[in-house]
């Protein structure tokens, strides 16, 4: 039972999927080093997810495991009426690292899920950049979100969080669902996106990466597949 004295916080953390779990992800996950040049896997589906993952749940618990799918190692992500992610600490160096690639899939997607608006936000598949900790002081750090969404919104769309306008923002990558099923192949610049997404240079540090899909907004099935996501420096 939450205290009646810490009640108005927890709510306001609650909606924030993302926070705050400083204290909770640094015994579970390991951080990430690379000298220029050097590819960085950062995330890796064979590994045992209790041993990379830290799983933060904030309403109910989404179903994360590993899979081998079309003979593609991955994290399989089934919304079950909630809200809760993967958390890793990368410690990652954007100026020698800003480029990521990755494959995704999604098998179900929710087809009323707006991300501009706070009833209806959730996510079929969304990978999140933390630059920074957040903390009971410093809540909203920069975050990057790439996402696959409904068709309410064009690819390539930049979306303000509802919830924390001007530190969280969504590009849409993919959206609806003429590609249900399939593995797509993604490739991103970390650094020219933040800039398009901002307006500004980026912090010099990726510190925690998030894998997120969810459902208890919408209701709707939703079903996800992660695969590895490797940094590289071009």
């Amino acid at each position: 039972m939450v205290r009646p004295e810490t009640e108005g916080l927890w709510r306001r953390l609650h909606r924030w999927r993302l926070l705050p779990f400083g204290a909770v992800i640094v015994g579970a996950c390991s951080m990430t080093s690379a000298t220029a040049g050097e590819a960085v896997l950062l995330v890796d589906p064979t590994v045992a997810l209790d041993q990379t993952w830290t799983h933060q749940r904030f309403e109910g618990e989404t179903d994360y495991e590993r899979v081998t799918l079309d003979g593609i190692d991955a994290i399989r992500a089934v919304g079950r009426d909630s809200a809760s992610g993967l958390y890793r600490e990368v410690q990652l160096q954007v100026s020698d690292h800003p480029w990521l690639e990755w494959r995704w899939r999604v098998d179900r997607l929710q087809a009323t899920a707006d991300i501009r608006v706070k009833n209806r936000e959730d996510f079929a598949a969304a990978i999140f950049l933390i630059f920074g900790r957040p903390s009971m002081f410093n809540r909203d750090v920069p975050t990057l979100a790439y996402v696959w969404t409904s068709d309410r919104l064009p690819e390539g769309a930049v979306v303000d969080s509802p919830y924390h306008p001007g530190s969280v923002r969504d590009i849409v990558l993919r959206s609806g669902g003429d590609r249900l099923g399939e593995w797509l192949r993604q490739r991103r610049n970390v650094v020219e996106d933040f800039r398009e997404a901002f307006g500004r240079e980026p912090p010099p540090v990726v510190e925690v990466l998030a894998l997120f899909t969810d459902n208890d907004q919408t209701g709707e099935p939703v079903e996800a597949y992660y695969g590895a996501i490797t940094a590289l420096s071009d």
